[in-house]
């Protein structure tokens, strides 16, 4: 379960921004909390607003490099620079900086790193095992780090180990038994589902999913039947055989990544998938491209929600109806058998109603004019915002920034210059 994200020098964001899932003293809509064991409240899902370029995608991107350098790291050679796109204003040894906040198993755990291209410069991990903080490892000075009680004598595997372009974590995470570790790479591993993203086969899964979880396949029918959709079957199936001469051929006739001399002597997955509405039935390459993107995530979305994941979405309406992402808005929110949690950017203003979210669950993002920097706001650290006000309207009008400064009609603009 996220509970915190901070990130600076990253992309469109220079200062730095932290982006909370710890609900406020709000007392509205509780059944959208998750409570703690010891009794602290977080939010099941959030939604981030703002103006095309404001940095809605690079704060879902931030999460996303922290995940992707944690997993990657060990596999650094001598010489690697690790990858890292800093602000464009930012002096060029400012290091970008990531940290994270969250619950696994019970346990919170706060982790976080600053780094160059060229090596770590900063890297901690702390974690609760009682009501109060404890250390599990801090580094300082690139290569140089320390232990905490109870965690030395393991720790100790890293020392010659770890070099400059390679995070500690990522290095005890192989080299120690350290559980509180592993655990830490599991949640970037396995807990950050982040689409789109890597790894990119989640139309495969759901077919997988579909093929031999009939509980999967059930809850996806009525799902679909929700929405309206009269779907009465699904027929899927993943065979991995080699290509015959003339699905050779056919995939000759396609631009691929790679020589079609690779297939004809390896067995790879085909895959199947029909839509049976009763009346007839529809290959999913014929369908829309809504549709498609359901049979892509909804699959990975119930095993969210049921797992207790954390979903990361930029755009989540793209080729999707309002009442569907609304609908899927709702069941994260209304869950309370889970610990799921959502985040995601939209441009769907329908969203914005203080009868299904809270004002905590609403960001904004706001590009600032000095140094073309990301600001990040929630609508509960605004003043004199009431719980039943017309949110959509004041998001509309510019109350709350976060919105394109339109400067009058471009075609009058047009007109004026000829």
């Amino acid at each position: 379960m996220l509970i915190q994200f901070k990130c600076a020098n990253h992309r469109s964001i220079k200062e730095e921004v932290k982006f909370s899932l710890l609900a406020s003293t709000d007392d509205s809509l509780s059944e959208n909390l998750i409570v703690s064991d010891t009794g602290n409240k977080y939010l099941r899902c959030a939604e981030i607003y703002g103006a095309n370029g404001s940095g809605k995608s690079t704060l879902l991107n931030a999460i996303q490099m922290m995940s992707a350098i944690v997993q990657k790291s060990n596999n650094y050679q001598p010489g690697d620079k690790i990858i890292r796109t800093p602000h464009k204003l930012s002096l060029p040894n400012t290091p970008t900086v990531f940290s994270i906040i969250f619950i696994k198993n019970g346990i919170k755990y706060s982790y976080g790193f600053s780094y160059t291209e060229e090596g770590i410069l900063e890297e901690y991990l702390y974690y609760w095992p009682g009501r109060k903080k404890a250390m599990i490892f801090e580094r300082t000075q690139k290569s140089d780090f320390e232990f905490g009680d109870g965690f030395k004598k393991d720790g100790e595997n890293c020392r010659g180990r770890i070099k400059n372009n390679k995070l500690l974590l990522s290095c005890a995470a192989n080299e120690t038994s350290i559980k509180e570790i592993t655990e830490v790479f599991l949640f970037f591993k396995e807990d950050l589902v982040i689409y789109p993203g890597e790894p990119n086969n989640w139309f495969e899964y759901s077919v997988s999913q579909i093929q031999n979880n009939q509980e999967m396949k059930k809850l996806f029918i009525n799902f679909m039947n929700s929405i309206g959709s009269d779907l009465v079957d699904i027929r899927a199936k993943i065979e991995q055989r080699t290509l015959t001469q003339k699905e050779l051929t056919i995939f000759g006739m396609q631009s691929l990544p790679f020589p079609i001399q690779q297939l004809s002597n390896q067995k790879v997955n085909i895959i199947s998938l029909k839509l049976d509405y009763g009346k007839f039935v529809i290959d999913i390459n014929e369908e829309s491209a809504g549709v498609q993107k359901l049979f892509k995530f909804l699959c990975p979305l119930i095993d969210i929600l049921h797992s207790g994941k954390v979903f990361i979405c930029d755009e989540i309406e793209t080729h999707l109806h309002p009442s569907i992402v609304a609908e899927i808005v709702k069941r994260f929110c209304k869950n309370i058998d889970s610990a799921g949690q959502m985040i995601f950017t939209t441009h769907d203003t329908d969203l914005l109603d203080l009868d299904y979210v809270r004002r905590d669950q609403i960001w904004f993002t706001e590009l600032k004019p000095e140094y073309r920097s990301t600001d990040l706001y929630s609508l509960i650290e605004l003043k004199n915002i009431r719980k039943g006000e017309n949110v959509k309207k004041g998001y509309i009008s510019g109350r709350y920034g976060a919105v394109p400064m339109l400067n009058g009609n471009f075609m009058e603009d047009e007109n004026a210059k000829r």
